[in-house]
């Protein structure tokens, strides 16, 4: 039943629809609509935004508050319609500027969203809403210690935003500072607001630095109206599997992980086989067309490009956390920068808009390096070693060897079993649809090994394979190994703590052997 108030704005017939004061009682409405928004109730929020805008239809609060009604619906199409109309109707308005800087965020568009938050801050310098939202946009293209200073700042100026406490703490994570992290997300989850992220996010720590439980935590969860309760569910289920892990419930742990994987694995089996014809494809290129490597021009300085690549779970972060000791390296992380240049390059040369280094034509591949090397400088800086980990390179490593000036390749390997553990237990946050299913997982494992032993033998002036556990048992050598292969000087200084999660299978062998065991009598 509509509220009766919204009926007198736009419903009933005129001679009851237009109060004393309509422009006031349009204001107060849209109070209302803030009110409900803030509670997560969006769907009456919405009904009284457009209600609004049909009376309205140049309504900018009302345009800005259905924006961020959607945006936090995931509606980020419709999220833009309604904040581009409204910053082109009010360009001098801070907030929309940040609000439309999220939603250029959400739709892959990094680079605009900074622009419009660089305009958001020159009319308000110390918004802590914008440099959130900056934070954001630092995080998605991995310069995570510019992430966390965002959001430290943001916090300063006002301690209860929610959404930078919530950024500061992942970005934490990512650089490796497990107890500020925890201690970040524990205080959220302490607020008692029922939250989901930063729960799941505490299981994804080391227990070790986690004081709260976290089973109790998680059975307070509340989910919102936006959210899908299967979705929600099955991320619960992984994190409460991973915190029964390490008090020693196995078996519990198991079976929630199983059930979570075979109702995932159910709704991405459709998209298993461009993966594979993708996989397939990729070792036929390699074994068939590999190319001398690019050197740089003589009288080059640039920095070299150290792809650290191998399956999910298989070691690659902690290997990049050793190599970052040595002078001269910059961490990427998954960086994006190889996607992007590839995306720049079709862009630029008018043809539709590609992500895959594959797909690019020939006559296009030295505007691509080109583009490649000027992303390079700029996020490499002075550093003389940029690393990136991004699991989907790869797929293009034999084409990135033959495109790119300077590139190495370090490979890691880990025990199968290991992991196929580790991949089976992880929920990832898109794509990975072998992750799944045991079968489809440990063919991807034995994929990329095969792709690592391939490249190893074609490139081996510029390719190193590191097992895992000889990475963990001697961190020295592994350090040395990385610093001769990007001819640097190793120091011998104090190493990161790498962790060590060697045998992680042996408690699940029997439970892993079960299920395989049924997928073969399926078939």
């Amino acid at each position: 039943m509509l509220d009766p108030r919204i009926k007198g704005i736009s419903l009933l017939p005129s001679k009851f629809a237009i109060p004393s004061n309509p422009l006031q009682a349009s204001f107060s409405l849209l109070q209302e609509a803030e009110e409900l928004r803030l509670q997560r109730k969006y769907s009456r929020a919405e009904e009284i935004c457009e209600s609004l805008l049909r009376r309205y239809p140049d309504y900018v609060a009302a345009l800005h508050s259905l924006g961020l009604i959607n945006l936090e619906k995931s509606n980020y199409q419709r999220a833009f319609d309604c904040l581009a109309r409204a910053a082109m109707l009010n360009p001098e308005s801070w907030t929309t500027l940040a609000a439309l800087g999220a939603v250029y965020l959400r739709l892959g568009a990094n680079e605009m969203a900074a622009q419009v938050l660089g305009q958001a801050r020159r009319l308000k310098p110390q918004a802590p809403s914008i440099l959130a939202i900056l934070g954001e946009v630092y995080d998605e293209e991995r310069e995570y210690q510019l992430a966390r200073d965002a959001y430290r700042q943001a916090l300063v100026l006002e301690p209860d935003l929610l959404g930078a406490a919530i950024g500061l703490g992942w970005a934490l994570s990512d650089l490796g500072e497990y107890a500020e992290a925890a201690k970040i997300f524990e205080d959220v989850v302490k607020r008692g607001v029922g939250l989901d992220e930063p729960v799941f996010a505490l299981t994804t720590l080391p227990a070790s630095v986690i004081s709260i439980d976290l089973l109790s935590a998680l059975d307070k969860i509340v989910k919102n109206e936006s959210q899908d309760a299967a979705e929600l569910e099955n991320s619960a289920a992984f994190a409460r599997a991973a915190v029964l892990a390490t008090i020693g419930r196995h078996a519990e742990a198991w079976g929630l992980v199983m059930g979570a994987n075979q109702r995932l694995f159910g709704l991405m089996r459709k998209e298993m086989q461009p993966f594979i014809q993708r996989q397939d494809l990729s070792k036929t290129w390699a074994r068939e067309n590999i190319v001398p490597p690019v050197r740089g021009a003589a009288g080059d300085s640039g920095p070299i490009s150290l792809f650290i690549l191998g399956p999910s779970r298989s070691g690659k972060t902690s290997m990049e956390r050793l190599v970052a000791t040595l002078d001269g390296v910059k961490r990427g992380y998954e960086n994006p920068i190889v996607e992007t240049s590839v995306r720049r390059t079709f862009q630029t040369a008018r043809f539709p808009t590609g992500n895959h280094l594959e797909s690019l034509p020939v006559q296009l591949h030295q505007q691509f390096r080109d583009k490649y090397l000027q992303q390079l400088a700029s996020r490499a800086g002075s550093a003389m070693v940029f690393t990136n980990t991004h699991p989907a390179l790869i797929y293009d490593a034999a084409r990135i060897a033959g495109l790119i000036p300077n590139a190495r390749f370090i490979f890691m390997k880990r025990d199968t079993e290991d992991t196929l553990l580790r991949i089976y237990m992880q929920k990832y946050e898109k794509g990975n649809p072998y992750a799944y299913d045991l079968k489809a997982a440990r063919a991807h494992i034995s994929w990329c090994h095969e792709m690592m032993d391939l490249l190893a033998a074609k490139l081996p002036d510029i390719v190193r394979v590191i097992r895992y556990e000889d990475m963990v048992a001697d961190p020295v050598t592994a350090l040395s190994i990385a610093a001769n292969l990007c001819g640097i000087p190793i120091q011998h200084g104090p190493l990161p703590q790498l962790g060590d999660d060697r045998g992680c299978a042996a408690p699940y062998r029997e439970f892993m052997a079960s299920e395989s065991a049924k997928h073969q009598d399926r078939l």
